[in-house]
């Protein structure tokens, strides 16, 4: 027992201690509830749990509606994690998976610095703070984030040891990719394409050279693999039809462009950016950066510049090259005097230990299996209103649909914007639709006349707000939140 607890407060063991938990208890502090997307997520992973994959869409008010569900394996596994553990379970599984994004980092700074575990766990806390301010969400994604810093690492190794054996996990990653969230399969080729660019030496470019023929063998794998779906090649050509649509993009946050004073996380990214290019250029070993690293941090820069949710990928892979070009640098001489330093390790490990300890159980028991109480009580005055009877057509906005979907009703519309899209769907432009409505082009009685909504759940910004029909009446109000249930008088 004695020498269990010895290595336990180690220096070195608290000092690792503290390098993970700093990032997780940030994670407490900002991010405290389910991703607004939970609700629809959970609602396909039901569906699918229930009655197996479905092409036509199924959750929707809406008929005929030709569906991809691009994240159909990781919505059942949501969907029975939430039926097993509940909403803590989903965000304890989120905490679980950004500690693998942290080692995984970890591991592959390690291998790139030559075994720098200072400098590696510097990168690694840094990068994950940042990735923390807007990524680490109870979706799909992090799922992702996992797969891409794998097949990052798993490459690294190949590099570094000529061993092909590495590489036989890059098609097991395409597999699980494209069925668990293929929207970010392609970033997967995208990486492995990189690194073949890499092996072709030729030193006056900065093309480090290695075998170039199993990369190429691997990544014919990865795509064929890639077909091993349910849904074939629409899993993988379905986000073309979706990200490239102009009016689509100005309609969603996260895929709006870049803007560095936006908000407080794009300023943080815009300096980070502006950091890491300054000390690429007075690295001291810059002379050794690899063309795979430029690639890779400027690439998918290009694409995070694009839209918002591509600036992830660039948070993961910009810091990187810090382990090679500085994997001399010594971070344990900033501090000189030994003992200072240790005690600092060693109270930070402790402190952060307690912290988590004592934080983790208290939010995780404090997430809610609901967007709001607001919610809650206008579905409780639809589930009294309805009384076990047939429900037809239910209005709720883009942001509310998911949850309706999750309390048993099909709504107009929901967070699934590709899936109301007529280039996807084969039948209508639902979501803009939806857009006009809400900005005066489609009126209140047209929208009426056409769909003969049962009931309909208004917020203030909705033009169903305050509404005056003779054919509906009032049954909830929330002021607080500005929220209303009507139903159709029969």
């Amino acid at each position: 027992m004695k020498t269990l607890w010895s290595k336990l407060f180690r220096i070195s063991t608290l000092k690792y201690l503290a390098a993970f938990l700093i990032p997780a208890i940030f994670v407490l502090f900002t991010m405290n509830w389910l991703d607004n997307d939970s609700w629809y997520v959970l609602s396909e992973g039901r569906a699918i749990a229930e009655n197996g994959v479905y092409y036509t869409d199924v959750l929707s008010m809406h008929e005929g509606l030709d569906v991809t569900v691009q994240n159909y394996g990781f919505a059942v596994i949501f969907y029975w994690i939430f039926q097993a553990f509940g909403a803590a379970g989903l965000y304890i599984g989120m905490l679980i998976l950004n500690f693998v994004v942290c080692y995984l980092i970890y591991k592959i700074c390690m291998t790139i610095s030559d075994k720098n575990v200072n400098l590696s766990l510097l990168i690694m806390v840094i990068t994950n703070l940042l990735l923390a301010l807007e990524f680490v969400v109870t979706r799909a994604q992090m799922v992702s984030f996992v797969f891409f810093l794998v097949e990052i690492l798993l490459l690294e190794l190949y590099v570094k040891t000529g061993k092909v054996k590495y590489l036989i996990g890059l098609p097991i990653l395409s597999v699980l990719q494209i069925n668990l969230h293929a929207s970010l399969w392609l970033m997967l080729i995208l990486v492995l394409g990189v690194f073949i660019v890499d092996s072709i030496r030729q030193p006056k470019l900065y093309l480090q050279g290695y075998r170039t023929k199993p990369l190429i063998i691997v990544g014919v794998l990865m795509v064929l693999v890639g077909l091993l779906n349910p849904y074939g090649i629409k899993m993988i050509t379905f986000i073309f039809g979706s990200y490239g649509d102009g009016r689509f993009k100005d309609m969603v946050v996260e895929l709006a462009s870049f803007t560095p004073f936006r908000s407080m996380f794009t300023a943080f990214v815009y300096l980070s950016i502006i950091a890491v290019v300054f000390l690429y250029i007075f690295g001291k070993d810059r002379k050794n950066i690899r063309v795979r690293y430029l690639l890779m941090f400027f690439g998918f820069l290009a694409l995070g510049l694009n839209t918002i949710k591509g600036l992830s990928q660039v948070i993961l892979v910009m810091f990187l090259p810090m382990a090679l070009l500085y994997k001399n640098v010594r971070i344990e001489r900033v501090l000189d005097a030994k003992k200072g330093r240790n005690a600092l390790m060693a109270w930070s490990g402790i402190i952060c230990a307690v912290i988590f300890a004592v934080g983790c159980p208290i939010v995780a028991s404090g997430i809610k299996d609901y967007p709001s109480e607001a919610m809650v009580a206008a579905m409780d005055a639809i589930d009294l209103d309805v009384n076990g009877g047939a429900v037809g057509p239910v209005y709720a906005n883009y942001g509310d649909g998911g949850y309706v979907e999750y309390r048993g009703y099909k709504p107009y519309i929901d967070p699934r914007g590709e899936v109301f899209l007529k280039k996807n769907n084969g039948k209508e432009d639902i979501l803009y639709e939806w857009d006009d409505f809400t900005k005066g082009k489609v009126k209140v009685e047209e929208l009426l006349e056409k769909y003969q909504f049962d009931y309909i759940l208004a917020r203030e910004d909705d033009p169903f707000y305050k509404l005056e029909n003779c054919k509906y009446e009032k049954i909830f109000d929330n002021d607080d939140e500005k929220v209303e249930v009507y139903r159709r008088i029969r």
